[in-house]
């Protein structure tokens, strides 16, 4: 059975035969969730926190391209998880249903894109990959993926095919912003559509989240490992398929067993269905001020849309660059470069909307900060100038 190491990401695998699901992560690379006693200073409890959301549905064949009501019904059982109103929570013993949390945190497909135009939340890409790998190239539309959204102001999810023995992997709070988010298979995202058991109840993705929002597995991914979360119990490794209570564990210093239950083991979808009051306080304490997950309460990307600009078409080969964040808040954008920049690198204009050149200069790499602290508010363009190319993309200065 293969395990994936990656730097700053946590994985999720279910072998396909066994349907089993597992996860690794570079757990060295890691901080440990803050005590519980300071996770008190995050958001207050009561206040709902709303987070746009992008799913990019990467596709090559029909049935990979799953459908508007698939997608909803994934956002669907998310916030019930994480509302503590799903419907199988009854199914959870008394002695750890007491420390159930509902999180006040909520996920909704974006109304805005980060030009400010209308978009579902919804992006489709076909592609010529057959399969994606836990190498996040299908985050980049130069592999011919789907680019990232502005990882401030959104969720990225990647809905696509996995290898075998993938099903879905998530960034950490502090990744490379181009690649945050999650990557998920087709068939385990929703439920309904193209879904396969045991992974059938959108618990993949409410796990994932777990791991977006910090959390780690409750056996801190060692043997009797700890969690750095106070009442989620010791556990001496993961669970798998559906565990009947009590389950006890080697390390337990308690008769009620393991917490199998809970998001962030790797039971099947039916045996999940609660995170604690712990695990609440230390995700919610990512958005206070300063947290790492703080800017997503600043995003637009729930308002209505207030850009009715359309951008010139551009012919498929021209859709090399990108830019984040965007719009963008501070005095630097990422300027990335998905064509060859050649030995002497590239020249670039940024253009306003009325046609004059307000800013100019040369870049050498494929990923580089451009300083804009000098432009109005405003729609710009940037574009390449050298002789014998035309890529160009927007974007918003606020």
């Amino acid at each position: 059975m293969r395990i994936f190491i990656i730097n700053m990401l946590f994985l999720c695998c279910a072998v396909t035969l066994q349907a089993q699901r597992m996860c690794a992560s570079a757990t060295s690379r890691l901080s440990a969730p803050v005590p519980v006693a300071s996770q008190s200073n995050g958001m207050p409890d009561e206040k709902t926190i709303t987070i746009p959301v992008v799913v990019h549905v990467v596709y090559n064949l029909a049935s990979e391209n799953i459908s508007d009501a698939q997608v909803i019904s994934q956002i669907n059982a998310l916030n019930a998880d994480l509302s503590k109103l799903n419907s199988d929570f009854n199914k959870i013993p008394s002695v750890f249903a007491k420390l159930a949390a509902n999180t006040n945190i909520r996920f909704e497909l974006a109304k805005s894109n980060p030009m400010g135009q209308a978009t579902t939340g919804i992006v489709r890409k076909k592609t010529v990959q057959l399969m994606w790998k836990d190498d996040n190239k299908v985050k980049y539309t130069a592999n011919d993926g789907s680019g990232a959204w502005d990882a401030e102001s959104y969720l990225n999810i990647w809905v696509c095919n996995t290898v075998s023995g993938l099903t879905a992997y998530s960034s950490f709070p502090g990744s490379e912003m181009a690649e945050d988010g999650i990557v998920i298979r087709y068939d385990a995202f929703g439920t309904t559509g193209q879904i396969v058991a045991p992974f059938n109840k959108g618990r993949t993705l409410t796990h994932e989240v777990g791991h977006w929002l910090g959390l780690k597995h409750l056996w801190g991914d060692q043997p009797c490992g700890d969690d750095g979360i106070e009442d989620t119990p010791q556990q001496s490794a993961a669970n798998s398929g559906d565990p009947v209570f009590p389950k006890l564990s080697d390390c337990s210093s308690n008769n009620d067993g393991d917490m199998f239950m809970n998001f962030m083991d790797f039971t099947n979808d039916a045996s999940m269905g609660m995170f604690t009051v712990g695990q609440k306080k230390f995700m919610r304490s990512l958005f206070s001020e300063g947290g790492s997950r703080n800017s997503l309460l600043k995003s637009k990307g729930l308002n209505a849309a207030w850009n009715n600009f359309e951008p010139e078409v551009m012919p498929v080969n021209t859709r090399n660059l990108a830019v984040y964040p965007n719009p963008v808040h501070a005095s630097n954008l990422t300027l990335l470069v998905n064509t060859p920049m050649g030995t002497n690198g590239q020249n670039f204009a940024i253009i306003s909307t009325n046609g004059q050149i307000v800013k100019t200069g040369h870049i050498l790499e494929m990923q580089q900060q451009i300083n804009v602290q000098s432009l109005a508010p405003g729609m710009y363009q940037i574009r390449l100038t050298d002789v014998g190319t035309s890529s160009y993309t927007n974007f918003i200065k606020n």
